[in-house]
């Protein structure tokens, strides 16, 4: 079931919802709308987690399901809804997707700002389909973009020191079990004065690489054939794989025993409400995430400062339930799919 199956199960709740004669049902709000996609525009969905079962999503409703007649109604309202457990109203930081992009940015945060309230969903509980865990875990620093050969490089002295960073009292966090070997990269002659620049731009902001000739390519690897090869560049430190299960554990423990609250949900979609400038122009606005709890099966609504899109290859997906990449506003697209 993916993401795009999940929206057209949840366009089409809403819908019955809203079109219904029933009394005890909310009427729509005319200044807002849930930015959910048509079941016309649904492309043939790909495989992935997902906390609707088709078979009892006619049975989700949101936590906010009430008659009201006034605004005072609905603010008593949500002050004495009933709630699962742990799920707030609101959170200063709402972070979507637990994974290690997630957990990592939730540590970094209450590391630096410990008052933030910050709120992580994740629909895979077990992490079962997550990209980081279906990983080879590797760690390299040869690229060509100065932010990534940094990132690798900065990734590199975490784990040199990560007892100090992810440790929780005095125990050790999570060994996550670092293998240290370079990883080798060969051009033609086409690439070789590629590689040379490459060399020096990854070199001046720290990595530790080592370039080759055929001949010391072929005395360093015997093994190798270098028909066709005229350059080489080897990761001499720095370099290597991990456990990726282990990384994710060590950071999303240090992250709970900061204060993130972790919740087994998922995001399926957004309320929007209309602003009018005084110019006339009218803008969509979000307003609250809507998420749907494991726990009880229900939507809840979530005020928070910042929503930050740590989804993974559904980011692209999530971008969209916030209107990027739809229309109007934010006509381009995050390029970021499944594969």
């Amino acid at each position: 079931m993916t993401l795009k199956l999940t929206r057209r199960f949840i366009n089409q709740l809403f819908i019955r919802r809203f079109v219904s004669n029933d009394s005890s049902v909310t009427t729509i709000d005319p200044n807002k709308e849930l930015t959910t996609k048509k079941p016309s525009e649904i492309s043939t969905p790909k495989r992935a987690f997902t906390l609707i079962n088709p078979q009892t999503a006619h049975q989700i409703r949101r936590i906010d399901d009430a008659p009201v007649d006034n605004e005072i109604d609905f603010i008593r309202h949500r002050l004495t809804e009933k709630r699962v457990k742990n799920i707030p109203i609101e959170t200063d930081i709402l972070i979507i997707g637990g994974a290690i992009q997630g957990s990592a940015i939730a540590f970094f945060l209450k590391q630096r700002a410990p008052d933030l309230k910050v709120t992580v969903i994740e629909r895979d509980w077990n992490y079962t389909t997550s990209s980081t865990v279906l990983s080879a875990g590797g760690l390299r620093q040869q690229f060509a973009l100065e932010e990534n050969i940094q990132m690798s490089v900065y990734g590199a002295e975490f784990l040199k020191h990560i007892r100090d960073h992810l440790s929780i009292l005095d125990n050790d966090p999570v060994p996550v079990t670092f293998h240290h070997n370079g990883y080798l990269l060969c051009g033609s002659e086409k690439s070789v004065k590629l590689f040379e620049e490459n060399y020096k731009t990854q070199t001046s902001l720290g990595a530790k690489l080592k370039l080759l000739t055929p001949i010391m390519l072929k005395k360093q690897c015997p093994w190798l054939n270098t028909d066709g090869i005229a350059i080489g560049c080897f990761g001499v430190q720095n370099e290597g794989w991990l456990d990726p299960w282990a990384f994710l554990t060590a950071f999303r423990q240090k992250a709970l025993s900061l204060g993130v609250l972790y919740l087994n949900a998922e995001l399926v979609g957004f309320d929007k409400a209309k602003r009018i400038w005084a110019d006339g122009t009218i803008e969509n606005q979000l307003d609250k995430a809507l998420i749907l709890s494991a726990e009880d099966n229900r939507i809840y609504p979530m005020d928070a400062a910042f929503v930050i899109n740590a989804a993974g290859p559904w980011a692209g997906e999530v971008a969209k339930m916030a209107g990027i990449g739809v229309s109007g506003e934010y006509p381009v697209a995050l390029p970021v799919e499944p594969r």
